[in-house]
Parts: C-alpha cells; sequence; structure tokens
C-alpha cells in the first residue's frame, strides 16, 4: 500500500505514463541481456537516483522495498556459488565431506556476481515503473499495447481485491489482538484460523455489494478506461 501511495504523490506522477513505461521496459530488458558487470551498476545507479533524487521516494521505504526481494536473492546466489565436485583443484576454498569437495570456485564467483548485480539492475527498474506509474495508469499503457480485455479486466478487479483483502485482515487481526487472540501459541493458531473463516465469509459479502452495485451501473460486462488529463 505504500508502493500505491508513492505512486500516486511521488514527482514523477504526471509524466507521460508511455514514456517511463517505455524507460523503464528498455533498461529492464537491457539489464537482462547485457553481460557487463559495469551496465548493470550504472543502471542501478541512475534508477536509484531517479527513484530517490528526482521522484522523492523517502531513501529508506526504497531500501525496505528492495530488502524484501533481496533475502530471497542471496539465498538463490548462494547456492549458485557453492560448488559440489570431487575435483578439489578446481575450487578456491573447500572442505571435503565423504567423497565430495564443497567450497567455491572462480567460476561461480563471477557468475554469482554477474547474476547478482543483473537482478540488482532488473529489480530497481521494475521498482521505478512502480513506484512513479499509478496503477490505471499502467492500465492504459496495457491496452494501448492491445493487450485483451479480459486479462486488463481480471487485473483491475485483482488489484481491487488486493486493497479490500488487506484491509480486512487488517480489522479483523486488530480486533483479535485487543481480546488477546495472540497472547500464547495456542491463542495465536485459533485466532488464526478464525481469521481466515471470517475473511473467506468477507471477501464474500464483499464480492456480493460489488456485483450489486455494477448492476445498478448497468455493467455490461466491460470495464471502459479512460485515459487522465
Amino acid at each position: 500500500m505504500i508502493i500505491d501511495d508513492y505512486a500516486y504523490k511521488n514527482k514523477l506522477y504526471k509524466l507521460n505514463p508511455n514514456m517511463k513505461f517505455s524507460i523503464g521496459m528498455f533498461l529492464l530488458i537491457l539489464s537482462l541481456i547485457n553481460p557487463y558487470n559495469s551496465i548493470s551498476l550504472i543502471i542501478i545507479a541512475i534508477m536509484s537516483f531517479v527513484i530517490i533524487v528526482v521522484a522523492k521516494i523517502e531513501f529508506k521505504d526504497y531500501i525496505h522495498f528492495i530488502k524484501i526481494p533481496l533475502v530471497f536473492l542471496i539465498i538463490s546466489i548462494i547456492m549458485i556459488l557453492i560448488n559440489f565436485t570431487k575435483d578439489r583443484e578446481s575450487l578456491l576454498y573447500s572442505i571435503k565431506i565423504g567423497n565430495l569437495y564443497i567450497g567455491i570456485s572462480n567460476e561461480s564467483i563471477i557468475s554469482s556476481k554477474r547474476l547478482f548485480l543483473r537482478s540488482l539492475s532488473c529489480l530497481t527498474c521494475i521498482y521505478f515503473i512502480m513506484l512513479t506509474t499509478p496503477f490505471n495508469q499502467l492500465i492504459f499503457v496495457f491496452k494501448k499495447l492491445h493487450l485483451p480485455d479480459v486479462v486488463l479486466e481480471i487485473a483491475l478487479l485483482m488489484y481491487r481485491f488486493i486493497f479490500i483483502f488487506i484491509e480486512e485482515v487488517e480489522d479483523i487481526k486488530k480486533s483479535q489482538e485487543l481480546r488477546f487472540g495472540y497472547i500464547n501459541l495456542k491463542n495465536g493458531y485459533n485466532s488464526f484460523g478464525l481469521l481466515v473463516n471470517m475473511l473467506f465469509k468477507r471477501m464474500m459479502v464483499k464480492y456480493d455489494e460489488m456485483s450489486i452495485a455494477l448492476d445498478m451501473k448497468l455493467y455490461d460486462g466491460t470495464f471502459y478506461i479512460v485515459e487522465d488529463d
């Protein structure tokens, strides 16, 4: 929700969404295909500068956004970095377990470094699009790219229900916490089960309410998307 809030309040909000999307996607594709670490570092620096300095996204929030996928990226890099082999000579550092040597080779270091920087540069490009371009602008960009209407409608409904889902979870959990629902492990399990049960029922109610609202507005099966002025 913080990301969505920044998308509407950043200093690049009024910039043409087609331009923002094109720049982000161009650098994203460049990040994927380029074989040089230096280019990845330049893309990371440019995107971070634009996001923090130009778009005025808080530095601490930007770092927080990066940290979330960075954990999974580091775990993946570690698995690539470690080699299992019977040839000790190919490893720079190793330990022997049974008939195998587990260690790090020069090739795995080079590959891991390249993959890490490439992934991080792709990540900054994605965050540039997410933090500077509101969802309604993205939908219009996708419509110009002639994506099927059914795909856009599903995306709109999913986007809407994400916020409904988060809001309902927060309300239910806050109510449970006020009643000491998570005071210990046993109560926590019971409260979580109740939360899931109540959440399912509330989401069905919200769906029915949305269906009634659409019928009252003479919904004909198509969401008409109009570009912002």
